[in-house]
């Protein structure tokens, strides 16, 4: 068993984001899976386990997410949100490398290439205030020299340097990056059921980005010629489809092994939970069970770096508790 408090942050407002319909496959939407009570499904898995000491982020991450992201980005999101009505969600309707002179409700077709990442009045300040938790507890390792927590939402690691969707914002695992990558040597592991080609954007030899994933090709973010993720600071695998959990764990060991070699200090974990085999958003089925987010856990637990463990994705409410709890009884270092 852990030894002492873990220290767990949440965003104080993240709740203020409430998209209502994922339009990704057309019309009509369906019910979006990107809900406040995520956030509370893991926090009692892990509750369950560990003995978390749970403190809320009121700060707005504003620094961290203008030092990482364009600020042309980061300003047509001020402005656009301070144009939307309480209620009203914004998604671009005309998709275009260049919308800068267009009137402000057409711009934002040049920063998303979808129609499931609704954007709300309040949406800015939950996408700062998630960000700050990861900004915190990266902050909290290099006081504490022991693992932190941060309940991200909304999520963050579809997130580029211009660029928001699949629900993400900001790129919170490469917020709590920055702040490691200055105090040592870190990378990101993201073990999402999506690659994350926002972090793969801003992988760099001061923080490497390494990923398991189902095939990008066919599954979001269903990657052209124009986005192929080729940088030199990424090592990217995709899973077969219906891969079982004894199949995740070999490759996620050769994955371990793989970093374990370039003798880190810090690891960021993008960690989720969809890649259950009971998450309504897979495309090509990956055949985990909660037990074997056990088996996940303990892969980890040997790990010299100090981690930093932000949310991603999950999104099957009926198990994301027995995910989240099976892992963290695994990861009991």
């Amino acid at each position: 068993m852990r030894t002492g408090s873990i220290p767990l942050y949440v965003p104080a407002l993240h709740a203020l984001h409430r998209p209502t319909q994922d339009l990704s496959d057309g019309y009509p939407g369906v019910g979006h899976p990107e809900v406040p009570s995520r956030v509370d499904c893991v926090l009692e898995g892990f509750a369950a386990v560990w003995e978390v000491a749970v403190q809320t982020v009121e700060h707005l991450a504003w620094g961290a997410v203008t030092a990482l992201h364009d600020p042309g980005y980061v300003r047509f999101l001020g402005e656009l949100s301070d144009l939307l009505q309480e209620g009203e969600e914004y998604i671009p309707s005309i998709f275009q490398p260049d919308l800068s002179a267009a009137p402000l409700r057409l711009r934002g077709g040049m920063y998303c290439r979808e129609t499931g990442t609704p954007l709300g009045a309040a949406t800015l300040r939950a996408a700062l205030s998630s960000a700050a938790a990861a900004e915190w507890a990266a902050r909290a390792i290099l006081e504490t020299g022991r693992d932190a927590v941060a309940l991200c939402r909304p999520p963050g690691h579809h997130a580029g340097w211009r660029r928001y969707g699949g629900y993400c914002f900001f790129n919170n695992a490469y917020v709590a990056a920055a702040v490691l990558a200055a105090a040592g040597r870190c990378a990101v592991l993201d073990l999402d059921y999506h690659l994350g080609e926002g972090s793969a954007e801003l992988a760099s030899e001061r923080a490497p980005y390494f990923s398991l994933h189902a095939d990008p090709w066919r599954n979001y973010p269903y990657l052209d010629a124009g986005m192929h993720p080729e940088a030199a600071f990424v090592d990217l695998e995709s899973l077969p489809a219906g891969v079982d959990g004894r199949g995740y764990l070999e490759r996620l060991r050769g994955m371990l092994a793989r970093l374990d070699v370039l003798g880190l200090d810090f690891l960021v974990l993008s960690l989720g939970f969809d890649t259950a085999a009971t998450d309504p958003i897979q495309d090509d089925p990956v055949r985990l069970r909660p037990e074997d987010y056990f088996a996940i856990g303990r892969a980890l637990t040997d790990l010299r770096p100090r981690l930093a463990i932000v949310l991603e994705g999950g999104y099957d409410l009926n198990g994301l508790t027995d995910c989240a709890r099976y892992f963290a009884a695994g990861f009991s270092r």
